[in-house]
């Protein structure tokens, strides 16, 4: 099973990046939102994810750089592309579908 890969969209100023948004449909029912905040006071990015159960973050996560953020995001992303995998793997083995 291939899944997308996350496209970023970067805001930048004064070349730095200040905002990131990066989000993914699968087939119209599962959608996975990431976005980064740059925080001037604490010079860090701030990554919240929106989705459903274990996506879904109720407080963002701290990093000091932007790219460490995106690997979070990546690794949220990809953990939750392997539970569904599994998933389908058991229906499709079950022979249920």
């Amino acid at each position: 099973m291939q899944f997308k890969d996350l496209e970023w969209k970067d805001v930048v100023s004064d070349g730095r990046i200040v905002c990131s948004h990066g989000e993914i449909s699968l087939c119209g029912w599962i959608k996975i939102e990431f976005k980064i905040n740059h925080e001037p006071e604490e010079d860090k990015y701030m990554l919240y994810a929106f989705g459903k159960g274990s996506v879904r973050r109720l407080q963002p996560e701290k990093h000091g750089t932007v790219e460490s953020a995106k690997n979070a995001a990546y690794r949220i992303y990809s953990n939750e592309m392997e539970r569904i995998k599994r998933a389908v793997d058991y229906f499709v083995s079950d022979g249920c579908c």
